[in-house]
């Protein structure tokens, strides 16, 4: 099914309020709410685990911690061990390459992106310097995380032209984008 233009009418509107902290309704029990009921299968243990990593990083790094849990949400789905076709490793689907350049950064000499740890900590990182990169376009750097840089430029390109952006850019960009605001939304409605 292909994207339609109703889907992409908030993208202005919404593209620069997301990336906040805590507010009023926000708690770490939400978040947890949010994990298990993505993955049934995780242990409270895992659940708490992820959830503490996904604070503490998100907040080190100034990322919305519901923006982590809804890209994670739709990478991994929470699966530890998660790996794409085209290589991408753990919760957050990180790329090798991509991996060690954001551990060069953070001067990590030693990490695993199999290790929920290092794999959220490099994924947060990764998400800042992506939010920094597009002043704070959540479209434009989530069509970044998942297609990378060309995707992200298609998407700028013909963010106006929703025709040309269909047939020039990957469904699966689109579709990537929709899905993680879709997660962004429910975290921040339902739980």
């Amino acid at each position: 099914m292909l994207p339609t233009v109703e889907d992409y009418i908030d993208e202005v509107a919404n593209s620069k309020e997301v990336l906040t902290f805590f507010n009023k309704k926000d708690s770490p029990e939400k978040l947890k709410k949010f994990i298990a009921s993505v993955n049934k299968k995780l242990s409270n243990d895992d659940v708490d685990r992820f959830a503490r990593y996904i604070l503490t990083y998100s907040k080190q790094y100034d990322v919305d911690y519901k923006l982590v849990a809804a890209v994670i949400a739709q990478e991994s789905k929470f699966k530890v061990n998660a790996k794409s076709r085209v290589g991408a490793l753990g919760l957050m689907q990180v790329m090798p390459t991509t991996g060690k350049n954001v551990a060069q950064k953070l001067k990590i000499p030693s990490y695993n992106l199999l290790d929920p740890k290092d794999n959220i900590q490099i994924g947060v990182k990764f998400i800042s310097m992506l939010y920094r990169e597009y002043k704070g376009d959540i479209n434009l750097m989530l069509a970044h995380y998942n297609g990378g840089y060309r995707q992200a430029e298609l998407y700028k390109t013909f963010r106006y032209f929703e025709l040309m952006r269909l047939i020039t850019m990957h469904h699966e960009t689109f579709d990537y984008v929709k899905k993680v605001k879709a997660n962004y939304r429910k975290i921040s409605r339902e739980f």
